[in-house]
């Protein structure tokens, strides 16, 4: 294949994206399973062994940075295929190895060949596709970081059985993927698409929270990836003292990673979501409760302990990944999201430095997992606290001044009409009406969209942006907003569009503080009919600074 001609990312393409994914979140603790065996082989103390997994997250963390600069400089196509030989000759050089300190040396340089596949793929999957088809890849590689946790823990657990350096064999994978990547992946500058596709990075981010905000994030995702990073480093001693074979620590922590995927793909296309702190305090009370089960040595519970850990997960990563996407910009969303990288692997070290003691203070594992637990339902009670707090300062809050209260003035009852539409029939309703009500008071009509990021984001390593969510939106609006615009000139009326991302409820009562009237569905696009308190249009009646308007098409 000519490599100079224009090519368009086929199925094989997509093939080698997913299957590179496979290793990037796992790739590091794939011969955990093995840590018992080389423990006893080569007569190690169990914080030097444990170094066999948190050393390549070291690595990571303290080459992140370089190699992105590298793949900027050198081009992601060569960075990547570099990083994948680096992968798979550094990971497999183990199995023929019996210096430990030379497997750990090769354990670093594994490090660097997961930052390298990490991070050209994440660009990759953000340069070869545009717009919803972009999101849709990015939900295919959070499936398959689920997959490969399943299948690389699985085997690493079988071959562990056999012999204390099989499970390095494992790294063997990146022989097939380098295949399909020579077959299937080229330049990004070689994909010829149309204009259409092309839209430009937003240059203000969605969320003004700035620095407070993106600090608050990391230390979400250090925090529960350091509670989490407890149990593959150290669960083939926890399986052993079970009397439970090696391939069973696989097969748990696999189902973790199942679990984690198919929760964060579940609550992602949920019509509505959580606050974020809501959404905080959960994960970490789902994330302490299984560690708390540890402290029980029984299979059957251990088995729920991994799929209320995996759940945790998939309710936290997608939560932080969606917010540092709205505090992203074209000029930051690099480094940001380099920052997550690294406090995502950081972790992963600095759980080997702190489990050691406490290990030692508690003086068994399943001491030890109960003593995480707690620190991990702490910190839920400290964010509910926190949420709490600022709930209560919210709605003590003046309501932001952008019209005149007194309106006796006014030659109409609504000089500034605000509508919310996601596109569907009901909302199409909900805009006719305000059109109209517009049109009685003279009053300009304001429809606003709102795009949930949520709903764009991946788990770790699938890393959504601010270009991708700004077009995501802009193709999902632009029909809806058509329409409006045509009531609207039928009528006669000033009306103008805006597009905002965040919860829809949250940002629909937010803009609704610049106006007197604010005008929405009761269904939206799925046209299930919900009487509980949750429902958007509910939280908008419940929260928002002026007068709503609740419209429902066809009353039964």
């Amino acid at each position: 294949m000519d490599i100079s001609k224009p090519f368009t990312p086929g199925k094989v393409t997509l093939l080698t994206i997913l299957l590179s994914s496979m290793v990037i979140l796992m790739g590091a603790a794939a011969v955990a399973p093995a840590l018992q065996p080389i423990k006893q082989h080569f007569g190690e103390s169990e914080f030097m062994t444990s170094l066999i997994v948190s050393l390549p997250s070291l690595s990571v963390a303290v080459t992140g940075f370089g190699v992105g600069y590298l793949a900027d400089r050198l081009g992601k196509v060569k960075v990547f295929f570099l990083a994948m030989v680096i992968f798979t000759a550094s990971g497999a050089a183990s199995f023929f190895l019996e210096s430990f300190p030379l497997i750990l040396l090769c354990r670093f340089i594994l490090g660097i060949g997961i930052a390298g596949i990490s991070l050209t793929i994440t660009a990759l999957i953000g340069e070869y596709y545009a717009g919803l088809q972009r999101a849709k890849v990015i939900g295919y590689q959070a499936a398959a970081i689920g997959v490969g946790t399943l299948v690389l823990e699985t085997l690493g657990g079988s071959l562990a059985d056999v012999g204390w350096n099989y499970p390095f064999l494992i790294y063997l994978i990146g022989i097939p993927i380098l295949v399909f990547g020579l077959i299937s992946v080229r330049d990004p500058a070689r994909i010829q698409r149309d204009q259409s596709q092309s839209m430009p990075m937003q240059d203000k981010p969605a969320d003004d929270g700035g620095k407070r905000k993106i600090a608050f994030c990391y230390a979400m995702v250090f925090s529960e990836m350091f509670l989490m990073f407890t149990v593959p480093m150290n669960f083939s001693y926890y399986i052993t003292e079970m009397d439970q074979p090696y391939v069973m620590m696989g097969i748990l922590l696999g189902l973790m990673g199942v679990a984690q995927a198919v929760f964060s793909i579940l609550y992602t296309r949920r019509a509505t979501k959580l606050s974020d702190i809501t959404a905080f305090a959960i994960a970490f009370l789902m994330m302490g409760v299984s560690l708390v089960m540890l402290y029980i040595p029984y299979l059957p519970l251990t088995f729920v302990s991994m799929i209320v850990m995996g759940c945790s997960l998939g309710l936290l990563m997608p939560t932080v990944i969606a917010r540092l996407s709205m505090l992203s910009t074209v000029q930051t969303s690099g480094k940001i999201m380099g920052g997550y990288s690294v406090f995502l692997n950081l972790s992963n070290f600095i759980t080997t430095l702190i489990f050691t003691p406490v290990l030692a203070v508690m003086g068994s594992y399943c001491n030890s997992y109960l003593a995480m637990g707690v620190l991990g339902l702490i910190i839920a009670v400290a964010i509910f606290v926190t949420g709490m707090r600022k709930s209560a300062a919210s709605a003590t809050a003046a309501r932001p001044v952008s019209l005149p209260d007194d309106l006796s003035g006014s030659p109409s009852m609504y000089r500034s009409v605000l509508v919310a539409t996601d596109g569907s029939e009901n909302s199409d309703f909900a805009v006719r009406n305000a059109v109209n009500i517009a049109k009685k008071n003279g009053a300009p009509l304001t429809v606003l969209f709102v795009i949930d990021p949520d709903k764009m984001s991946g788990l770790a390593g699938a890393l959504d942006t601010s270009e991708n969510i700004s077009e995501a939106a802009r193709q999902l609006s632009s029909e809806a907003f058509a329409r409006a615009e045509e009531m609207g000139r039928q009528a006669g009326i000033s009306l103008s569009t805006k597009i905002v991302q965040g919860h829809p409820a949250d940002k629909i009562a937010e803009e609704s503080a610049n106006h007197d009237l604010c005008v929405c569905g009761s269904l939206g696009r799925t046209n299930a009919k919900r009487a509980v308190i949750g429902s958007v249009a509910e939280k908008v009646v419940r929260s928002a600074y002026c007068p709503v308007l609740v419209c429902r098409k066809n009353q039964e």
